[in-house]
């Protein structure tokens, strides 16, 4: 019986370092996680930003043919204007896919989070199973 009292402290330090480790890795994911989020919210500020700054800028060339027209100015010709269209549409999809990338990696970061947070309750219970069976073990 000694042999097994002697060994119980020992278990104990080596299941409190894995305790300890498993949340230091936690913590250490948390933080990624947080830096994720933050570049996330601030690219998707930007590209709002851009979005809107597109959406002002193709009003002003419309407003801009326009006075052009009224004043028989020459206009850009309509496979041009056409074409400028096509390529704004274009940004604004690469825009929104970057987007959709990044609320992936979002969401794959938070379960990454809801499964630490399962092996940690998971860790906890299993540590107060032992602890409940060293008590009785110990009666």
């Amino acid at each position: 019986m000694a042999a097994s009292d002697s060994l119980h402290p020992e278990r104990e330090r080596i299941a409190d370092e894995r305790e300890r480790i498993a949340n230091e890795r936690d913590r250490v994911a948390d933080e990624r996680d947080s830096v994720a989020d933050q570049r996330e919210a601030a690219s998707d500020t930007r590209d709002l930003d851009l979005d809107e700054k597109e959406r002002r800028l193709a009003n002003l060339a419309s407003v801009l043919d326009e006075r052009g027209r009224a004043l028989r100015e020459a206009v850009p010709d309509m496979v041009r204007r056409q074409q400028e269209a096509i390529d704004r549409s274009r940004d604004v999809l690469k825009r929104a896919e970057q987007r959709l990338v990044r609320a992936e990696a979002s969401l794959q970061r938070s379960r990454g989070a809801m499964q630490r947070d399962d092996a940690e309750i998971q860790r906890e219970v299993a540590s107060s199973d032992e602890d409940k069976s060293a008590e009785r073990s110990g009666t």
